[in-house]
């Protein structure tokens, strides 16, 4: 099978649905735990962030990795909301 940016996005697609769902139904102290562990990531920390600094690879990165983050939060947020 050839990977194409289509078929990527559908993988990763899938893979956050996955992972709302899991986020979101987790009850007790280790679902409470992972909702803030995800939360807590779904911003870069202004240690990250520098004003003066030319964006690179890197901090592309990490500003994808903490909007992902924020996409599952609030995904599993309205989810749990909706039960």
């Amino acid at each position: 099978m050839t990977v194409t940016l289509e078929t990527l996005e559908g993988r990763l697609l899938a893979q956050r649905k996955v992972l709302v769902r899991l986020v979101a139904e987790l009850d007790g102290p280790a679902g409470d735990a992972l909702r803030e562990y995800v939360r807590d990531r779904s911003h870069m920390s202004a240690a990250e962030e520098d004003p003066g600094a030319v964006p690179g690879e890197g901090l592309s990165i990490e500003g994808a990795l903490a909007d992902e983050m924020h996409h599952i939060s609030e995904a599993a947020e309205a989810h749990r909301k909706a039960r």
